[in-house]
């Protein structure tokens, strides 16, 4: 019996040897995914993302295409009137009906300050057209990054009805401006609770604080 009992307990003790192993393995395996995470990010860091433009209306010249249609589209000055692109694409998809959306455009800018400014003034514009139909601008982010950001998507619905300012931070971190403090929050659950617990009246109530992603 005690023959038995001492090999069960060293068994058990080689089981919670390989426990520990694994949790180790899969903290490196996190960390890897990160770091390769992070390193795609920061090559699309010059991207923009355009939503809504109607197929071919770029023609067989992509890049002298946009190069003058961002910043008319914006309404920003750059050298003679056009923005220095590295390349341009539609996201690599079947090319939809004429009853279905458009695929998006990826624009990789040779500058990050242009992309900035290009950004800044979408922003401050909040409605933009293409003869008539509207366009959307987005920063280009990773599946994961992305996946993360639209996970604070009911909390800023919730920040826009309340009228308090918020700016999307990257990767994914939500800062807030209530009663003159600004807060960050790496997570939707930890925005709720705290606007769960913010007074009534407090903060500001107005429609026209316009929000922004970064």
């Amino acid at each position: 019996m005690k023959e038995a009992e001492a090999r069960i307990s060293t068994q058990e003790d080689v089981t919670a040897g390989y426990g520990a192993k694994i949790s180790e393995v899969e903290l490196k395996l996190e960390a890897a995914l990160d770091k390769v995470d992070d390193l795609e990010n920061r090559s699309r860091r010059c991207n923009i993302r355009v939503i809504g433009l109607p197929e071919s209306s770029e023609g067989t010249n992509p890049v002298s295409f946009f190069k003058t249609w961002l910043p008319e589209l914006v309404a920003v000055s750059f050298k003679g009137g056009a923005v220095k692109i590295d390349r341009c694409h539609r996201v690599l998809a079947r090319l939809p009906s004429s009853a279905q959306r458009p695929r998006a455009v990826i624009i990789k800018l040779h500058n990050f300050q242009d992309k900035a400014r290009i950004m800044q003034a979408a922003r401050r514009k909040q409605s933009l057209f293409h003869n008539g139909i509207p366009i959307m601008i987005f920063e280009d982010f990773s599946a994961a990054v992305l996946k993360k950001r639209q996970g604070f998507y009911h909390v800023k619905q919730r920040l826009r009805e309340m009228g308090v300012p918020f700016a999307m931070m990257y990767p994914a971190v939500l800062r807030i401006k209530i009663d003159g403090q600004e807060k960050s929050f790496r997570s939707p659950e930890a925005v709720s609770a705290y606007l769960d617990n913010v007074p009534q009246g407090a903060g500001p109530r107005s429609s026209s604080v316009a929000p922004v992603d970064c």
